[in-house]
């Protein structure tokens, strides 16, 4: 079993963080996380994380001395958590120091894979698992997902011309390198208009992160599914 914690996607452990600032539950389990929609799947992966960090003990309770950062500003929650990470992850910063913190994935995954003796995969996660929580400590850039809808010139949302009383949404997400791979595109249809003759077709465009992975993506498709299909 790995020593060092890791998760598939830096986004839910972003979105996990942006929850416990607004309130430290004093347990934290997976009907916590299922309450506010946090980390479908990826659960389990995020409470050890938590746990690693001290933040929560083997019951999932809250640790009083080690979550007090979270109320403060940013600032200090930056501090604290920084504190934290050197503490739990010492031998990194006694082999890395400072640099730790600013590394990218390559030399941190090696790292990791060397002193965990784990897989390519597995060492790469942690990696990307440490980098999001050194990124929320205030080095490094948070994973970013963009959504933006095409408007015409006018600065209006383009519309088709009507169609046969049905409703169409179109969804297509391109990643930065679309000319190797083409655009990734699905059509979500609505119940047919009540009002034959009248129809509406909306296109979205979702602008992948060049560092986005496999969790990344599941969230933006649960998004567009959540959201086009209810």
């Amino acid at each position: 079993m790995a020593t060092y914690p890791y998760v598939s996607g830096s986004k839910v452990i972003v979105d996990t963080f942006e929850q416990l600032r607004k309130q430290v539950p004093n347990k934290v389990d997976a009907g916590w996380f299922q309450r506010f929609n946090l980390a479908p799947g990826n659960e389990s992966y995020v409470i050890n994380i938590l746990r690693f960090l001290g933040l929560i003990g083997e019951d999932g309770r809250k640790s009083d001395d080690k979550t007090g950062f979270f109320y403060s500003d940013d600032e200090a929650f930056q501090s604290g958590l920084e504190q934290l990470l050197r503490e739990v992850y010492s031998e990194l910063f006694a082999e890395m120091g400072d640099d730790a913190l600013g590394n990218t994935r390559e030399p941190l995954s090696k790292w990791f894979r060397g002193a965990d003796k784990t897989s390519e995969l597995v060492g790469k996660r942690q990696a990307t698992t440490f980098g999001t929580l050194a990124a929320l400590a205030g080095h490094g850039d948070l994973p970013a997902v963009r959504v933006s809808t095409p408007k015409g010139q006018n600065g209006s949302t383009k519309k088709s011309p009507p169609s046969n009383g049905r409703a169409t949404a179109k969804a297509s997400v391109q990643s930065p390198n679309q000319s190797e791979t083409g655009a990734i595109k699905s059509e979500l249809f609505a119940a047919p208009s009540h009002q034959a003759g009248v129809g509406l077709t909306v296109r979205i465009e979702v602008n992948l992160p060049a560092g986005g992975d496999a969790g990344t993506y599941d969230a933006i498709f649960a998004s567009i599914r959540k959201h086009l299909m209810s």
